[in-house]
């Protein structure tokens, strides 16, 4: 047979297959009217399990996996297609949010006044009280107890990657990403007044700052001592007075502490930046959000992960972000952080959290912001 022969076979075939696939949706529609009138759950793991069995048990050993995967598609689109005729339905699922903007009084951030975080808090609530508190813990702590209505924290870095204690606060406190930031991270090499750049024997600064500026610290000898915060190193050198001791900071930390500014954009990679996120009690929804955040826990097991992945896929959205954490529980499991595109208005990304809400042992809805 010619090449175009054996296209024209293959093109029979995917005709047949295509009307047989608009049967088998059709009537998984029907399976989940009668679901629900009875109550009866979507997912049923242990009828798949032993359909792909059955069907699979004759086939080649080279074929068996790819077929095994095909038989699992055809069921996860099925049961996504189910979901959303439950709620076309009426079946009673809500998502809870608020519409209204966040009213705040006051926002805290971690750090002290000539910080990064400082600058994301100025570009998120400019007109806003900011107070500094002394570490992630507090901000959470603040807004839990009622003190401050918001706080800012860093989320990830370019260069260093997730500030993973962050994520662990978010959830151990129950608090909702409401604004995303990006704060562009230019570092300066700074020194007391009088002091110049061959004066500089070591520099003190937070240790992301450090590693961002390796090889310019290296190339000019310079010794590097960490700290805990850019700005707070920056006060520090301020405070002692030596001309041999300089550090990593950014030009608003450099000025607000009274130090010159020795060199500029000594950061090597030179697209680094840092992305904030203003936090609160309330999950708030508004018409211009493009991006949710959502943490969730999966079965562990063989393809677990991939298969939730494949459901996000199968409603048309985008993963932006997704970080794996130890669960705190048990050894060798995770709970994983994922940023995703979409409104929790849509019909579409309701059906999706209808479906994680039902088919995962654990799902939360952990932000809804404007990218």
């Amino acid at each position: 047979m010619t090449l175009n022969e054996l296209r024209k076979k293959i093109d029979e075939i995917d005709l047949n297959i295509k009307e047989l696939f608009l049967k088998r949706m059709y009537i998984a529609e029907e399976i989940a009217s009668i679901k629900f009138h009875t109550g009866d759950k979507i997912l049923k793991p242990e009828r798949e399990e032993e359909l792909i069995e059955k069907l699979s048990c004759d086939i080649e050993e080279d074929f068996k996996p790819a077929y095994s995967s095909l038989l699992k598609k055809q069921m996860e689109v099925s049961r996504c297609r189910q979901y959303q005729k439950m709620l076309k339905l009426g079946v009673d699922y809500r998502l809870a949010y608020n519409e209204e903007t966040l009213m705040a009084k006051s926002v805290c951030f971690q750090g002290i006044p000539g910080s990064y975080s400082e600058m994301a808090v100025r570009d998120i609530f400019p007109d806003i009280d900011a107070y500094p508190v002394d570490s992630f813990d507090d901000v959470f702590q603040s807004i839990n107890s009622g003190k401050h209505q918001a706080g800012v924290v860093p989320m990830e870095n370019t260069t260093a990657g997730g500030v993973y204690e962050v994520y662990d606060l978010l959830r151990q406190y129950d608090l909702f990403i409401n604004y995303i930031d990006i704060v562009k991270v230019d570092h300066c090499l700074a020194g007391i007044k009088g002091a110049c750049l061959g004066d500089i024997k070591e520099v003190c600064s937070h240790p992301q700052a450090i590693a961002q500026s390796a090889e310019y610290l290296k190339k000019h000898g310079i010794k590097a001592i960490a700290g805990s915060n850019t700005a707070i190193a920056a006060k520090d050198v301020a405070l002692r007075n030596q001309k041999s001791r300089g550090t990593i900071c950014s030009r608003d930390a450099a000025e607000r502490y009274g130090l010159n500014i020795l060199m500029e954009g000594i950061n090597h990679k030179k697209d680094n930046a840092t992305r904030f996120a203003a936090v609160s009690k309330q999950l708030i929804v508004q018409e211009n959000h493009d991006k949710i955040a959502v943490v969730f826990a999966c079965q562990n097991r063989s393809g677990s992960l991939a298969g939730v992945l494949g459901i996000f896929a199968d409603y048309g959205v985008n993963l932006t972000g997704i970080h794996a954490r130890p669960d705190g529980k048990n050894p060798w499991e995770y709970i994983f952080y994922v940023d995703l595109t979409g409104n929790l208005k849509e019909e579409r990304i309701r059906a999706l959290f209808y479906q994680l809400t039902e088919e995962l042992p654990f799902v939360k809805i952990i932000g809804s912001y404007h990218s």
